[in-house]
């Protein structure tokens, strides 16, 4: 099975900056060289945890279609997740109202 790139919603909890102690939960788009799901997630729950974080869920992973047209940001994640098949890349955090 081959790699191809993997794009998918990932939502974390993150310290919250005013009160380090508190958690915040937010979600971001990743980018990454993946042959199948599970490999989409260890590689999430790497990044995550790298960070401190905690990972509450994984939405819409899937392989980035070629004839598809994204935004200005998520297609500079995707020429550098192109440029770099061990990159796990993370774009804008968006966090819940409250």
């Amino acid at each position: 099975m081959e790699s191809e790139i993997w794009m998918g919603t990932v939502e974390i909890n993150v310290a919250a900056s005013e009160s380090p102690d508190a958690m915040k939960r937010a979600f971001t788009v990743v980018t990454m060289w993946a042959q199948h799901y599970d490999e989409f997630k260890r590689k999430s729950v790497q990044m995550v945890e790298s960070h401190g974080w905690k990972l509450l869920g994984i939405e819409r992973a899937a392989p980035v279609p070629d004839d598809r047209i994204f935004s200005n940001d998520v297609e500079d994640m995707l020429e550098r997740t192109r440029e770099n098949r061990e990159a796990v890349i993370y774009g804008t955090f968006h966090s819940y109202l409250k």
